[in-house]
């Protein structure tokens, strides 16, 4: 019996563990990028356009970065988690900086980690 109950607490903490989503968002031109690590897609979205869905190779290194290509597409993502991110337009500031290509700069948020409204006496969240 006491050997189960280490057995059943592994299996129950392995079922809390959930999927996580990044969202990038970025302007001019104005899309937005979303990586589903449960079904390992990235989804590019533009107004006026159909979503365009691939599988997604993700790469992660040491210095906090997180590499995000799509197979059979040329370009990249790279979100940069040390750094946070802007869309170019609003006032949020965004958990992370995700940048297409190399130089398109934008923010990204997660479901857990959102993005923040800029004020004078510093940042709310926003809810």
């Amino acid at each position: 019996m006491k050997l189960l109950m280490p057995i059943a607490a592994v299996l129950l903490s392995a079922q809390a563990a959930r999927a996580e989503k990044i969202y990038c968002f970025f302007t001019e031109p104005f899309f937005n990028l979303t990586y589903n690590s449960d079904t390992n897609k990235l989804v590019h979205s533009a107004p006026g356009s159909n979503d365009k869905e691939g599988v997604a190779k993700v790469i992660f290194n040491k210095h906090g970065k997180i590499l995000i290509t799509v197979v059979g597409v040329q370009g990249s993502l790279m979100i940069d988690t040390s750094k946070n991110g802007s869309d170019g337009m609003s006032d949020f500031i965004y958990p992370f900086e995700g940048v297409v290509n190399g130089n398109m700069y934008g923010g990204c948020e997660t479901d857990h980690l959102k993005k923040k409204l800029s004020s004078r006496i510093g940042y709310s969240i926003l809810k």
